[in-house]
């Protein structure tokens, strides 16, 4: 409770830093918020005329917060964003961009997702990171938070270490996580967190995985989990072996896989289900599949290194997607994956010491 109090004095003491003072609230466009991990930033830009907007300042504690990623939320019109090295989740006004709360889950709090008509919170932890001096978490939790009191109302421990990837059921009954190491995901009941003897149902993402989730084979390395329109099916990204592949909601069972390219990472559906768009982390593109025949469609461009988030806008015509090591966010159609705009963020040249690294989108049309 101390630390949070600090957290929320240091706003009052304006920490909060808009870089764009005239910006009318009022006024309707599509507006994507990016996580900038690299400069403790989250940034807000106008998709429609791939303009910068605002950085919001999340450097609280002095220590490198490292905003990763951030869902929104426009009926109570609140956003999320989860601070991976200090270990808050916190909360913003959607309109304003202003601190409202926070909680600390504890190290390196990873993906979310929402239930937005019950204002109930789930959070992942994150998977390990040696090549940026992060070693993992140990941490098999999964946390429920209380949006609107931003507390924490229990945890389910899975068994399994890193679960990252995380999304939740059309009713809110079910929350899908995988692990990043162990190579199983979980149906977990939503209704059971806090049990501190429940053990949610696991699945293999291959017959090759051990049966024991225990074991850390590393061999699928699952990512992120995106449901398709209606729910019954779950598509995993498995940056371990080049491919998304589907699974049955109502039974789990294994359904088809598409090939994307190497180390697949974050992932969006079509509001339709036609499309699957997938940033391919070390192929330095963003691949488009189409979910009926197969075929694909990639997106590349001379900066687009370590392609991370990538999110679409509501009427499906738009990807932003961020380039984690270029520094630019880019502005996709759709449906042709020709470039229709980009948001340089570097000033200067590329320097590795001073990189804002963006990292999560999300999308929100006003």
């Amino acid at each position: 409770m101390k630390r949070k109090r600090i957290l929320l004095v240091a706003i009052a003491a304006g920490m909060f830093f808009s870089c764009s003072d005239d910006n009318d609230i009022d006024q309707e466009f599509t507006r994507a918020y990016v996580t900038l991990q690299g400069s403790d930033k989250v940034a807000v830009i106008d998709v429609d005329h791939a303009e910068l907007v605002a950085e919001i300042d999340v450097n609280f504690i002095n220590t490198g917060d490292r905003p990763h990623y951030v869902v929104i939320d426009e009926i109570h019109r609140t956003w999320y964003v989860t601070l991976i090295s200090s270990g808050y989740v916190c909360k913003f006004d959607l309109d304003t961009d202003e601190l409202l709360d926070s909680v600390f889950v504890g190290s390196q709090p990873a993906l979310m997702d929402i239930n937005r008509e019950s204002q109930i919170l789930y959070v992942s932890r994150f998977m390990p990171m040696p090549s940026m001096g992060m070693e993992g978490t140990e941490s098999q939790l999964v946390h429920k938070i209380n949006a609107a009191t931003m507390t924490i109302l229990g945890t389910v421990d899975v068994g399994a270490s890193s679960p990252h990837g995380i999304a939740l059921s059309n009713d809110g009954s079910t929350l899908w996580v995988a692990s990043n190491e162990a190579s199983h995901f979980f149906a977990i009941e939503t209704a059971r967190f806090g049990e501190s003897d429940y053990q949610p149902q696991n699945f293999r993402l291959g017959s090759d995985v051990p049966y024991n989730y225990e074991i850390n084979d590393n061999t699928y390395n699952a990512l992120e989990l995106v449901l398709n329109q209606d729910g019954s099916e779950l598509f995993v990204s498995c940056s371990g072996k080049g491919q998304v592949r589907v699974f049955d909601t109502s039974s789990g069972d294994s359904l088809k896989y598409y090939s994307t390219g190497m180390m697949p990472w974050h992932m969006a559906v079509s509001n339709d289900d036609k499309y699957l768009y997938t940033t391919n982390r070390m192929s330095n593109n963003v691949v488009q599949t189409d979910l009926t025949s197969g075929t694909t469609k990639t997106f590349t461009a001379e900066n687009l290194t370590m392609p991370h988030g990538v999110a679409l806008t509501a009427d499906n015509r738009k990807l932003v997607v961020s380039s984690s090591m270029g520094d630019v966010l880019y502005i996709v159609d759709a449906e042709s994956m020709v470039m229709t705009g980009m948001i340089v963020l570097m000033d200067g040249g590329m320097d590795m010491d001073n990189m804002h690294m963006p990292t999560g989108v999300a999308v929100v049309q006003d």
